[in-house]
């Protein structure tokens, strides 16, 4: 799996990353997590973490909800970490410790 996510010419996520968010491995949901920080755009407004919890925000930026929509794919992720979404494009995500992947 690639360690660092692709983008097309308009900063949008490639279909590569897209699937390799949707195909991700049950055992590094962190790692997931890790992946998709750097495929967020306005990271820097909408994305904070408290431990195993995340809370993101899309912004209204097509691309961050194109991933979103990836991670709702990923059918393990979303049943065992989706904590609450509310209008707006705003997400919750608390990933079990059994979950977490390797200790960084």
């Amino acid at each position: 799996m690639s360690k660092h996510p692709e983008f097309d010419a308009g900063g949008y996520p490639t279909d590569k990353t897209l699937r390799i968010i949707r195909q991700w491995p049950l055992q590094d949901f962190k790692g997931l997590m890790d992946y998709i920080f750097e495929a967020w755009k306005y990271a820097d407004w909408g994305w904070s973490r408290y431990g195993r919890r995340y809370s993101i925000s899309t912004a209204g930026w097509s691309g961050n909800e194109e991933i979103i929509g990836a991670l709702q794919k990923n059918f393990v992720f979303w049943s065992l970490c989706w904590w609450s979404s509310r209008c707006g494009g705003h997400y919750v995500f608390k990933i079990p410790k059994i979950m977490r992947g390797p200790k960084s």
